[in-house]
């Protein structure tokens, strides 16, 4: 069961309108039909507020649109503030497409659990916020309700989307659904369904030209890059200047008190071809738009700890060189360099299967750590941007993460894996030669992904 707090807005019956419409409507991104829409539940029961239809096919929306908005206008809400306040509150709670069909009774038990959870309308509080719950599908309901109490306060719901995954694994128990995963504060940023749209628009367009079409929405694949640029780097300007490399352009955020100093970093991709003679705009996105480990300050966490001694190895030293420059030797000392701080985190990995925390706190420092190796491989091999290595990579690297955003503890070994991965990064290709080393680094990369697993398990 899934529990989606969508974005919040200012017009209840627009709202109201979506959710009513019959046909194709786009639901979560896709072309999903909503048919027989009805209310399954309300704050104080159904009677009377179920829209009636016109005869055009729509629906009458006055009655209930009034009775939500009815509380805002009490707490002193004028209409005109409602488009900066946007007290409409609307959540989507779907079950997945194997679970059994949940009758409305079913649904409305669920629909009332969510918003005990979230704070919106305790059990047995008579005087929390008004709200309804529309069915137009066998698995998904919606729930539209107005941020302020019958008492006449307004509600700010705190942490609700963490509220919400909690109320999903009770329901899940209670009805037995589908298991999901609790939350842990660690997921990507998910590509919203305006971004799908234009990257499709972009794919149809490049298709007509005769051009190769985008490896993906502008969100996925920046965010491969920066995880790429990110690979054994040990400051921003490097991290910076490896971005623009890949055609990346990055708009660094100063302080307001000290203009010297970076706080945050923005990135867009370059437009090229008839993008940029049509003069595009770029999409920039915050590192946090990305992931929560990739915000400037946990990436700084990794750089200011890890330091810059130790580049006197001579996995850096063979890094200093770049693509043509390196000779065999030097390309060989490098992937041994890989090869041993894969087998390190992978030990370190199988040892902590215990349950010792130290050994933990290791192991996830290791596991972060051998991510950007992968990153790096993911390049070497797949200059596009996609591809299955850098599919894994995604996968291997949200596992890694440790919960709630703590930054990884650093230590000798993770700092030689992370030089590592900067010397892979600075081979710019694999040479044909190469190809045996290469393979040998993949097996034991999935070996770590399964070490990974187990200790995850």
């Amino acid at each position: 069961m899934i529990g989606k707090v969508c974005a919040r807005g200012s017009d209840v019956r627009r709202l109201l309108g979506y959710l009513f419409r019959e046909g194709l409507a786009g639901e979560r991104g896709l072309s999903a039909p909503h048919t027989d829409a009805h209310l399954i539940v309300a704050w104080d029961g159904v009677g009377g507020l179920e829209p009636s239809r016109l005869a055009g096919g729509g629906r009458d929306l006055g009655t209930v649109a009034a009775a939500l908005n009815a509380p805002l206008l009490a707490a002193g809400l004028g209409t005109g503030e409602w488009q900066q306040a946007r007290p409409v509150y609307h959540l989507a709670i779907s079950a997945a497409p194997t679970d059994s069909t949940l009758s409305d009774e079913e649904w409305a038990d669920v629909v009332a659990e969510y918003l005990h959870r979230i704070g919106l309308a305790p059990r047995g509080d008579e005087e929390a916020v008004r709200w309804v719950a529309v069915r137009h599908a066998d698995n998904h309901v919606h729930v539209v309700a107005t941020l302020a109490r019958q008492d006449g306060r307004r509600v700010c719901p705190r942490n609700d989307f963490y509220r919400a995954r909690e109320a999903s694994l009770a329901v899940e128990d209670r009805y037995g659904l589908t298991r999901t995963s609790p939350a842990d504060r660690t997921g990507d940023r998910q590509t919203s369904r305006a971004e799908q749209r234009r990257h499709a628009r972009r794919v149809e367009q490049r298709t007509e030209r005769g051009k190769p079409a985008p490896a993906g929405p502008d969100r996925e694949v920046l965010r491969g890059k920066v995880r790429a640029a990110l690979a054994g780097a040990n400051s921003f300007e490097e991290f910076s200047h490896r971005l623009s490399l890949d055609g990346v352009l990055v708009r660094p955020r100063m302080s307001t008190l000290n203009t010297a100093e970076v706080t945050g970093y923005a990135v867009a991709l370059r437009a090229t071809g008839a993008d940029a003679a049509e003069g595009a705009e770029p999409v920039w996105f915050g590192g946090g738009k990305f992931a929560p480990d990739l915000t400037l300050p946990q990436l700084q966490a990794r750089w200011c700890r890890e330091g810059t001694a130790a580049r006197q190895s001579a996995t850096t030293a063979g890094a200093s060189r770049r693509g043509l420059e390196l000779d065999p030797s030097e390309r060989q000392v490098l992937w041994d360099a890989t090869g041993q701080a894969i087998g390190r985190a992978d030990q370190q990995l199988r040892a902590a299967a215990g349950g010792d925390p130290a050994s933990l706190a290791m192991a996830e420092a290791a596991a972060v750590a051998a991510s950007e190796v992968l990153a790096a491989v993911g390049r070497l091999t797949e200059r596009s941007g996609a591809g299955p290595i850098h599919r894994a990579a995604e996968v291997y690297d949200r596992a890694a993460r440790g919960l709630r955003r703590r930054p990884p503890i650093p230590t000798g070994a993770t700092r030689r894996t992370r030089q590592a991965a900067g010397g892979l990064r600075g081979m710019e290709f694999v040479r044909r030669a190469d190809t045996r080393q290469l393979l040998q680094t993949l097996e034991q990369l999935s070996r770590l992904s399964l070490a990974l697993a187990g200790l995850r398990e």
